[in-house]
């Protein structure tokens, strides 16, 4: 059945229809154009219109720990280390229902806020990531790891780093053909995995062909105890182990020098800016304008909440505009519409998902719709602009992945939002609990 959407305007990576119908049907984008350009409607049609609103097409969060909405507030004034610490205190309390509750209020979130893919590092099994597949979502999970016999979360599994290594490989043969599930190896850090685990984990991503989702220079602390430890930056620490040899999704590289942001550029590494998260734990500011001239694939990334407080793309897409204007003082350092292409069409494609993120004929309907009749709205001449300055994820009314409504004026229609919440709120009670108990 082809369902059809007409609304005040349509906006995609450099192309904007005003007075907008948009069809789709089979997951698939099959029409885009003016109002009454497009033909007669399909026998069957379902017909939407979306008066006051306008289209985009859904947002990528490049990187996220989505299962640490459990963990909001936590050590807000802290820097990286010390606030490292205390979550992985937190962490050593969480059970398996504990990570499903808060993966499926991250969820909720994101989806309201119209993110549509993420990219995730944390602790994944057949479980989560089903639960995120009956949620309609798209994901990148990476089960994560910092040794070959160090179990990071006790209270969900049993598996070691070189256990999980194995595990990572089962889940890629498992949701295999699944187009709303990809799978990656998640080493956590160059700082936190021994150099043999590392090598062995690239060996092993370049074996599958599966990506490598891993922090790298996300902190001057970062840098400074890795050239205290082996004689160089994380970034050259990494090309020389062979990392680049590998798919890479590498998240925040605040501290890259230019000639590694060259390397792993030339390599074809996807890189996440987040700029919320490297702000609040005082890490620095990300060379995102030259990641942008030099080409490369390029992400926004919200991180967890932990060091962020929230998954809303639409703050890390003004941030990211803002930020490097200011820092350089020059206005068209960032433009908005390098940006919003970032969190939509080239953040969709760095994680692997370049059949959606742009509102085109072929593409994935991966489409959310924003109100425009809001004060924050009025104007909205220029919608690029609007969406990227003005708006936020308290526009978001409706969504929609592969075609499946997700969400439908501002009414979850594939998870149970009151009872994630409650369960969320006593999970996320319970760990706090338990950790004061222990200290």
């Amino acid at each position: 059945m082809t369902t059809v959407l007409y609304a005040d305007a349509l906006v995609t990576a450099g192309k904007t229809v005003l007075d907008a119908e948009l069809r789709f049907a089979n997951g698939r984008i099959t029409a885009v154009g003016a109002k009454g350009s497009l033909g007669a409607l399909p026998a069957g049609a379902k017909v939407r219109d979306l008066r006051g609103r306008i289209l985009i097409p859904g947002l990528t969060n490049g990187h996220t720990h989505s299962a640490m909405t459990l963990l909001r507030g936590v050590s807000d004034d802290h820097g990286f280390m010390p606030w490292l610490a205390e979550v992985q205190a937190l962490e050593q309390h969480l059970t398996e229902e504990d990570v499903l509750a808060g993966l499926q209020l991250a969820m909720l979130e994101m989806i309201a806020s119209g993110t549509t893919a993420f990219a995730d590092m944390y602790v994944w099994n057949s479980r989560l990531i089903q639960a995120v597949s009956d949620a309609g979502m798209r994901v990148v999970a990476a089960p994560a790891t910092v040794a070959p016999d160090v179990v990071m979360f006790p209270g969900v599994t049993a598996r070691d780093g070189a256990a999980e290594l194995a595990h990572t490989a089962q889940l890629a043969e498992e949701f295999h053909g699944d187009p709303l599930i990809k799978i990656a190896f998640g080493p956590h850090a160059p700082y936190s995995v021994p150099r043999e685990f590392f090598v062995e984990t690239i060996a092993h991503a370049k074996e599958s062909g599966l990506p490598i989702h891993t922090h790298i220079s996300e902190s001057p602390a970062e840098v400074a105890q890795m050239l205290d430890r082996v004689g160089k930056t994380p970034g050259d620490y990494l090309r020389d182990l062979g990392l680049l040899d590998a798919k890479v999704l590498a998240a925040h590289c605040v501290h890259l020098t230019a000639g590694e942001i060259g390397d792993y550029v030339a390599a074809g590494a996807a890189l996440s800016h987040n700029p919320v998260s490297n702000l609040k734990l005082g890490n620095g500011v990300a060379d995102f304008p030259e990641w942008l001239a030099s080409g490369a694939q390029v992400s926004l990334g919200t991180d967890s909440v932990a060091s962020n407080n929230n998954l809303d793309l639409f703050e890390e897409m003004k941030l990211a505009a803002m930020l490097h204007r200011g820092v350089r003082h020059d206005a068209a350092a960032v433009t908005a519409e390098s940006v919003f292409e970032v969190a939509t069409k080239r953040g969709a494609k760095a994680i692997g998902f370049a059949g959606s993120g742009e509102l085109a004929v072929g593409k994935c309907a991966d489409i959310v719709a924003l109100n425009v009749t809001g004060v924050n709205a009025i104007p909205h001449d220029n919608l690029v602009s609007h969406i990227v300055f003005a708006a936020g994820g308290h526009d978001v009314t409706d969504v929609w992945v592969n075609g499946r409504a997700l969400y439908k004026d501002g009414e979850h229609l594939t998870l149970d939002a009151q009872n994630i919440k409650q369960r969320a709120r006593v999970s996320a009670a319970r760990i706090r609990a338990a950790a004061a108990e222990k200290a």
